[in-house]
């Protein structure tokens, strides 16, 4: 018996001396060099991010007649939207591209109600009255955009158009919808300024490298003169609905904060 255990003391004490033997695992992400990664992120940060695009929102307000025509009917002033990207150069600090902004003057809406009797049965016609004032700039800039550390100051040239619209909008649970609309067109070129102020870079090593930024920017628009027409309701509780028409330059200034990404 006691041949019969130190036989299987001795097969044990191989067993394990054998499995001890045995090279480890390999580590998930053992061996990878930093001063490689930081030699990879060094270079990218030397190759120019030749695209870029943003979002931002926008505050709009027109200039001299144009402004007080707009002030005549209580839509002095818009808010909105807007999006741009384009190209930047390699060789120089110089980018072309284009921005929209998406401007809301302001809406009016009012519901009339008009009791009727119709085979001795009380009914209620419900009419609803919209209006709505929109101004949309499309424009090719020009951009002169120097990488000042973590800033990026700009200057910028551009031309385009500005849609002018105003609809007006009827809504009844007895003759159902009627809508118009009004367009103006006018040629516009502008001059702007701003600032991108980056908050973070993002590296995917070794190929690429994006970088994010907080953009503020002022731009003025020189509109051509133009005619144009916006609905307005009427001021007292009558059911008037005027037809306002005017003409002047189309000047305004937008002034933009959002978010822009290079890649």
């Amino acid at each position: 018996m006691r041949f019969y255990l130190a036989l299987a003391l001795l097969l044990t004490l191989q067993i394990v001396g054998a499995h001890a033997q045995q090279p480890e695992p390999p580590i998930a992400g053992a061996g990878r060099d930093t001063f490689d990664d930081q030699t990879h992120i060094e270079r990218l940060r030397q190759q120019p991010l030749n695209w870029f695009g943003s979002l931002h929102f926008a505050y709009s307000r027109p200039r001299g007649n144009f402004a007080r025509f707009l002030d005549s009917i209580n839509n002095g002033w818009g808010l909105g939207f807007g999006f741009n990207g384009g190209y930047k150069l390699s060789d120089a600090p110089v980018a072309i591209g284009a921005t929209v902004d998406v401007l809301f003057f302001g809406s009016q809406e009012r519901t009339y109600q008009t009791p009727f009797v119709i085979g001795g049965i009380p009914r209620t016609v419900y009419d609803t009255v919209n209006t709505t004032i929109m101004f949309v700039p499309i424009t090719v800039i020009a951009r002169i955009a120097p990488d000042i550390g973590w800033v990026q100051p700009y200057v910028e040239a551009g031309a385009g158009l500005t849609v002018i619209s105003s609809d007006y909008t009827l809504k009844s649970n007895v003759a159902g919808e009627q809508s118009s609309s009004r367009s103006h067109v006018p040629f516009q070129y502008s001059f702007g300024a701003g600032l991108n102020v980056k908050v973070a870079e993002v590296f995917n090593i070794p190929v690429s490298r994006q970088a994010y930024y907080v953009n503020f920017g002022i731009r003025y628009v020189y509109g051509d003169w133009s005619d144009y027409t916006f609905w307005k309701l009427s001021d007292d509780n009558s059911r008037t609905i005027t037809l306002v028409t005017g003409a002047s330059r189309t000047d305004l200034y937008i002034i933009t904060l959002g978010f822009q990404a290079a890649f």
